[in-house]
């Protein structure tokens, strides 16, 4: 299928006119929400919408991120407790984070609405500015139109077997707006963007994506990849490996181990090579992906316990993909 821009990731130590995405609204405490119960939950809990936008004509390249750290926490009795607004150019290479109280945090259980003193999010349009240690300004306005959200964790999704969820909510979307970073303005109409989910209590031991939307020659594909060791009740899984996602021409096609798919991985920093094959054996999927060394920036997170992790990510690089079927 060709070169392609994509997104690749490594985690180290619909809303529509009908009804919302529920896995695209606040997560936290949802439960207690629906119940009416009036219990809150007071555990370790990390939340955030992540987008990104890649502009294929000049290679420009961005991300934001919106996010929450123990929402409970309203008395920051924890260092780590906040809400965050972060954004990333990976031109310049820089990012920039604002940090802020988690009183100054909201979000909605009903629609994709997330509100922080400086900016907001929705699953349609993304506003921001943030400023870094020097007081340069960076900001955003921008409009996002949904094509396609892949469920990666399948039955597992929304479950809390694992310590963390992750969800490709606009795994294929186009993006329309405006970008300022240091002065320099940045406009585009239709460039290929995405934007997921991460929701739990506790990160992984790794984690791994990979996700494009802009193939050469076949426009409305888009591929979705992610997984990694995450931990299943507190202790770490003794499964490693990735759920796989691609949409072309029209058709939906996935391979996930916990739908007993079986799926290989094979991850050396800046190369990616990944085969899936379906449970029935009658669809199988060939990966590989590369994005050089020094494309990578390191994006900072700090656990709900104060743990530095650190997300090596890429914006730009090529993948070619080879599907092929099997008739019975």
């Amino acid at each position: 299928m060709g070169r392609v821009l994509l997104v690749l990731s490594v985690i180290l130590l619909c809303l529509s006119s009908q009804a919302a995405d529920p896995f695209n609204t606040y997560q936290w405490n949802k439960k207690n929400h629906e119940s009416k119960s009036g219990r809150i939950d007071k555990g370790p809990w990390f939340e955030w919408w992540y987008y990104k936008v890649v502009i294929p004509e000049t290679k420009k390249a961005y991300y934001f991120v919106y996010g929450v750290v123990n929402p409970w926490d309203q008395g920051q009795t924890l260092a780590s407790s906040r809400s965050y607004i972060g954004f990333g150019d990976f031109e310049r290479r820089v990012t920039a984070d604002n940090h802020f109280g988690v009183g100054d945090f909201s979000a909605q259980y009903d629609q994709t609405s997330v509100n922080l003193p400086r900016g907001f999010a929705t699953e349609r349009t993304l506003q921001g500015e943030v400023f870094d240690e020097q007081g340069t300004s960076y900001a955003w306005d921008i409009e996002l139109r949904k094509r396609w959200a892949f469920n990666a964790e399948g039955w597992l999704l929304g479950t809390g077997l694992t310590d963390i969820e992750w969800y490709p909510a606009q795994a294929d979307a186009l993006c329309t707006g405006r970008i300022i970073s240091d002065g320099e303005v940045v406009e585009f109409q239709d460039a290929p963007c995405y934007q997921d989910r991460n929701w739990g209590t506790r990160f992984p031991e790794w984690w791994a994506w990979i996700v494009s939307n802009k193939f050469d020659g076949h426009q409305g594909s888009a591929l979705s990849i992610g997984g990694g060791q995450p931990h299943v009740f507190g202790i770490p899984s003794f499964y490693e490996g990735v759920c796989i996602g691609l949409k072309h021409k029209g058709v939906e096609y996935k391979w996930r181990p916990m739908d007993l798919d079986k799926v290989k991985v094979d991850i050396n920093f800046g190369r990616w090579e990944v085969l899936g094959i379906s449970r029935d054996g009658k669809r199988k999927i060939e990966i590989s992906a590369y994005a050089p060394p020094e494309a990578f920036m390191d994006l900072q997170f700090t656990t709900p316990e104060g743990v530095v992790f650190h997300d090596y990510e890429a914006l730009l690089g090529q993948v070619d993909v080879k599907i092929s079927t099997r008739e019975p």
